[in-house]
């Protein structure tokens, strides 16, 4: 069971990132190497087929198996380590919520802490860079109802994989505007209670009832629009 009085998921990753800051200015002081800070938020485009078919199940109004779209907000640093290659972790945070004719909410997110390395391209007032990346993800899901005040929530974690690339225009000295694209792979796995219980939706095959364990695994496009501080 989780520890209630455990650090939240997001004060781990601001204490990563404090960690980064830290590190990178003291490197960029004693090595003269560049690095930078963008945040942005945008919409990803995603297919997680095991929680359609729950939704399909529970709510209603659902076609199993389609795309839809989500919130996405990222944050990141990234370090140079070579004249064009970069290294750098990211932050990124998918949100999502749904409500039925039947009176519930469900609302479940993702958050995407992934290590990536970037080759980079500078041009005259602008830089372009792509990469890949990976991460160990994790992914919450809650369920309320319009007639009890209880929220059940569920937790899932896996590995994650991530493709993108990004150009960013020159507003003014340090800073830039940042257009990025990505794509994704996750695996983060089937979703369970604090206490372990499985998620689960039942079909009818004509004869019997099975029982499905619902995972959070999807894959994704997606768009961020934002901005982007340098220090040289």
């Amino acid at each position: 069971m989780r520890d209630s009085n455990s650090p939240s998921l997001f004060v781990r990753i601001a204490e990563w990132f404090l960690i980064l800051l830290i590190l990178t200015t003291w490197s960029h002081a004693a090595y003269g190497q560049s690095f930078s800070a963008t945040a942005g938020m945008g919409l990803e485009y995603f297919n997680s087929p095991s929680i359609s078919r729950y939704l399909a199940y529970q709510i209603g109004g659902v076609i199993p198996g389609t795309y839809t779209t989500a919130v996405q907000f990222v944050v990141g640093a990234d370090y140079q380590i070579l004249h064009d290659w970069e290294v750098g972790l990211e932050y990124g945070y998918i949100t999502r919520s749904v409500s039925g004719s039947n009176n519930i909410n469900i609302n479940y997110s993702y958050s995407l802490p992934s290590l990536i390395v970037r080759r980079t391209t500078e041009g005259d007032g602008y830089y372009f860079r792509y990469g890949v990346g990976i991460g160990y993800h994790f992914g919450t899901f809650g369920t309320t109802s319009a007639y009890s005040t209880n929220v059940t929530n569920y937790y899932a974690d896996g590995l994650g994989f991530k493709i993108d690339a990004a150009f960013d225009t020159k507003l003014d000295k340090n800073f830039y505007a940042r257009i990025a694209v990505d794509g994704r792979g996750e695996f983060v796995g089937t979703l369970k209670s604090g206490n372990g219980d499985a998620l689960t939706y039942s079909t009818y095959d004509g004869n019997n009832y099975q029982s499905h364990p619902v995972n959070m695994n999807f894959s994704g496009v997606g768009i961020t629009f934002g901005l982007v501080y340098y220090i040289w």
